[in-house]
């Protein structure tokens, strides 16, 4: 349980952080970790209490969301006693489920926690999971790193307890049987595969098809409207970039941001942990606590006790030793009473929501602040940050200013502010993946009418706190449908592509008809067709195509000494005659299983 104090760089996607989140546990989720007085209830499940305290938190922050959502129609839409009996029912179901998954030892990996906090977005840097940024996200959030993954891990049961229910159903013993027989049969296969591509070579396409084909799928040969856009590409990061440094400016900056650039102090602590739970009542928990303290009065090694003693199955091995940590890192009470610590001492008992405590401090890491030459490239890295941000909000307001007064061009609002009018390529309203044009903010505000029909500049699209940009449309292509001579060729090309399948199918639908009459598939092969002997496979072999296997556990079991046969046209275009020698149906799961 106390793994989540030591690995203390996993946690769950705050609602605050990834917005999606925000919705599916505000729904469904509770806040396992709230503080403060629980005396009051507001339900019962199975003996364990729910808090008007629970109860107030997700109240509170799902009222808020809605607020944000529906605005000044809020009182309209939304019933004040409705969502008050919505996230009742909420807490209920989310303490059934918790209740359900500790009775069924279901659990969530390190692994598994780790891989969901390392793919949020939102906690990475150039494309991959940076450590600060996680702690520093953490921090403007008020959340701390246990409480981060406590929630997590709740989360994830919660998500895994219902994909079982939603997934599973009652299955009755002789069906059972059945599917474990079907599911471990075997089938002996071998295939005879014709090549579609040499018959490419000898396809005919005739005009008076092409001409048909052009008719017949005009809707097809439509190129949709598209534009060509003038921009302004206002960047924090590119006003960094010109924003020229000294050293003395430089050490200037370091010297009035020392704290910038000063490790925190670290602490390394051991603990006992007695857990206090279903099986373990506090007061046994006390009981337990006072023997160990009797025995480290009397002098016995600390981490020999954490490993007979301690409940934290991730520490106890190592005496209970849980490495350095910074303040803020732990569980409210427990980083309290290790700040509070001198080197060498030991703590009184300790309660958490885990249990109680026993605390020892080995070590402290003081602040320690980097030498300038250590920390150089991040002081310029800071201080153009720093400027940028003060310049790039001037920018912006004369920016908005300059393309809203004359609206008819971007050249004015160029000159002005240093910059530079690009141009685009040809956009369209889908499809501009890699570009400026496949974020939505824009290519909404590109074909809007202001900027598409009136010939306005937009105003500036904010993509996020530190970019914006002004587009203006510059050339226009109304939607327009090719001609027969633009697209020929290519008609053309998949006239000849499916008069080849057709062939290769023709052909193997002859082969089929000998190969039943008992001609040998061997003696077919020549260029652009194989034959291929391969033996049993079972339904998920990958010897051959999903799509392979798939066809042949649906040919008929053959007779003894005899052989089925089947065609199959893959998704090449490719056609393949599949060979079935033999079944073999054991039953090899165990009734367990």
């Amino acid at each position: 349980m106390l793994q989540s104090i030591r690995d203390n760089a996993q946690g769950w996607i705050a609602w605050v952080i990834v917005g999606f989140i925000i919705l599916t546990f505000a729904l469904f989720g509770i806040e396992q970790y709230a503080q403060g007085d629980k005396s009051v209830s507001v339900a019962e499940v199975n003996g364990e209490e729910i808090s008007h305290v629970d109860f107030l938190n997700l109240y509170n922050r799902q009222k808020l969301r809605l607020q944000q959502q529906f605005g000044d129609m809020y009182e309209t839409v939304v019933q004040d006693e409705e969502l008050r009996s919505q996230v009742l029912d909420a807490l209920i179901e989310s303490e059934l489920v918790r209740q359900w998954a500790e009775e069924n030892n279901m659990v969530v990996s390190d692994p598994m926690l780790s891989a969901t906090i390392q793919a949020a977005d939102a906690f990475k840097k150039d494309g991959k999971f940076d450590e600060e940024t996680y702690k520093t996200i953490l921090q403007r959030n008020g959340l701390s790193i246990p409480r981060f993954e406590y929630e997590q891990r709740q989360f994830l049961l919660e998500n895994q307890f219902r994909r079982l229910t939603a997934q599973s159903e009652i299955a009755a013993k002789a069906t059972a049987a059945q599917l474990a027989t079907l599911q471990s049969q075997e089938r002996e296969i071998n295939y005879l595969r014709i090549d579609q591509r040499p018959f490419l070579k000898t396809a005919v396409v005739k005009e008076d098809q092409i001409a048909a084909y052009y008719e017949n799928n005009r809707e097809d040969f439509v190129e949709p409207e598209k534009a060509m856009f003038e921009y302004i590409d206002l960047s924090q990061a590119k006003i960094a970039d010109k924003i020229e440094v000294t050293d003395e400016l430089l050490e200037a900056y370091y010297n009035e941001h020392k704290s910038l650039f000063a490790t925190k102090e670290k602490r390394k602590a051991r603990h006992i942990l007695v857990l206090i739970n279903e099986t373990q009542t506090e007061e046994q928990a006390q009981a337990k606590i006072a023997e160990i303290q009797a025995k480290l009065a009397k002098g016995e090694d600390f981490a020999a006790l954490a490993k007979e003693y301690s409940d934290d199955p991730g520490s106890a091995t190592a005496g209970g030793d849980l490495g350095f940590f910074e303040q803020g890192m732990m569980v409210p009470e427990f980083d309290e009473a290790v700040f509070s610590l001198t080197k060498g001492e030991t703590s009184a008992p300790v309660k958490t929501q885990f249990g109680l405590h026993i605390i020892k401090l080995d070590e402290i890491k003081p602040i320690e602040v980097k030498a300038f030459a250590d920390v150089k490239a991040d002081v310029k890295n800071n201080y153009q940050s720093d400027k940028a941000s003060e310049e790039y909000f001037n920018l912006l307001e004369q920016l908005n200013t300059i393309v809203y007064e004359q609206s008819d061009s971007l050249q004015p609002a160029a000159e002005a502010l240093g910059l530079k009018v690009e141009t685009s390529d040809w956009v369209n309203r889908s499809n501009n993946s890699g570009t400026l044009f496949s974020n939505a903010k824009v290519l909404k505000e590109a074909f809007s009418a202001p900027v598409l029909q009136e010939n306005l500049n937009s105003a500036p699209i904010e993509l996020g706190s530190t970019r914006s940009v002004v587009v203006r449309i510059k050339e226009y292509k109304a939607e327009t449908e090719k001609t027969l001579n633009e697209v020929h060729d290519e008609i053309k090309e998949t006239l000849a592509r499916e008069s080849a399948v057709q062939a290769s199918e023709n052909l193997a639908l002859e082969i089929l008809e000998k190969l039943k009459s008992g001609e040998t598939p061997e003696s077919f092969m020549k260029e652009g067709i194989e034959w291929n002997t391969v033996g049993f496979i079972n339904r998920g072999s990958q010897r051959v195509l999903p799509q392979m296997v798939q066809k042949a556990f649906t040919i008929k079991k053959p007779v003894a000494g005899q052989s089925e046969w089947a065609h199959l046209q893959l998704v090449t275009g490719d056609s393949v005659l599949i060979q079935l020698k033999a079944v073999k149906s054991e039953q090899k799961a165990t009734d367990e299983q």
